[in-house]
């Protein structure tokens, strides 16, 4: 079986507050982005790693970097940056992974029980257990509506992986309106996707906290 991965990093993270994308951050003596450039690379199956940056970027990382990875100019939409990275994808791919750069600390482990899932059902994503009480709220959140049954609710993450072919399909269409991941293009297919929880760290770094506690957890 031969793979491939797309990793996004393509985001500006303006809720991180730095002049520098948060994704390029020297992240315990590496760049973020390239912390899940190594996972996906320790497993012998990922043939083919894409990263997508900002166009400004390319040129500029694909000469530092000019072994590992391949670089895709990213769009100003997710779905554009990811349908950049899948015109790169070999052929001869059996499975494509998309993972954003901002979860740095995806294990080798997890990917591989999402990538064993994957190759059963077409299509498997990264999933994490609500620890909270979840409210369906009114319109502006004045009100609460309902309580959720959290034990059927799961936070969903990256990786996700998808049979080829199937998210190429789901990607060949216009850009679908309030679309927030690809597993939501693949079901718009009709096709099931197949969730699997992570065992081990697997947050987005979306604020400095965040990144402070993924130094501590690198380190350990």
């Amino acid at each position: 079986m031969k793979n491939a991965a797309i990793i996004v990093a393509a985001g500006s993270g303006k809720r991180f507050g730095s002049r520098v994308s948060k994704q390029f951050l020297n992240l315990n003596g590496s760049p973020m982005f390239l912390w899940s450039v190594k996972a996906f690379a320790s497993i012998k199956s990922f043939k083919q790693i894409i990263v997508v940056v900002p166009s400004d970027m390319v040129e500029s990382l694909s000469l530092k970097h000019k072994t590992g990875f391949f670089c895709a100019a990213g769009g100003n939409e997710r779905f554009y940056s990811v349908k950049n990275g899948l015109a790169l994808v070999g052929d001869c791919i059996d499975f494509i992974a998309v993972h954003d750069a901002a979860r740095p600390l995806i294990s080798r482990k997890d990917i591989l029980s999402i990538l064993d899932k994957a190759a059963k059902t077409k299509a498997a994503v990264a999933v994490e257990k609500i620890k909270d009480t979840v409210k369906l709220v009114s319109a502006g959140g004045g009100y609460i509506l309902k309580t959720l049954d959290r034990t059927i609710l799961r936070n969903v993450q990256t990786p996700q992986i998808f049979k080829t072919e199937l998210l190429k399909r789901a990607y060949s269409g216009k850009i679908s309106v309030g679309t927030t991941d690809d597993s939501q293009l693949v079901e718009n297919l009709k096709i099931k996707v197949s969730a699997v929880e992570t065992k081990f760290p697997n947050f987005k770094i979306t604020t400095k906290q965040d990144f402070e506690l993924a130094k501590k957890i690198l380190k350990s």
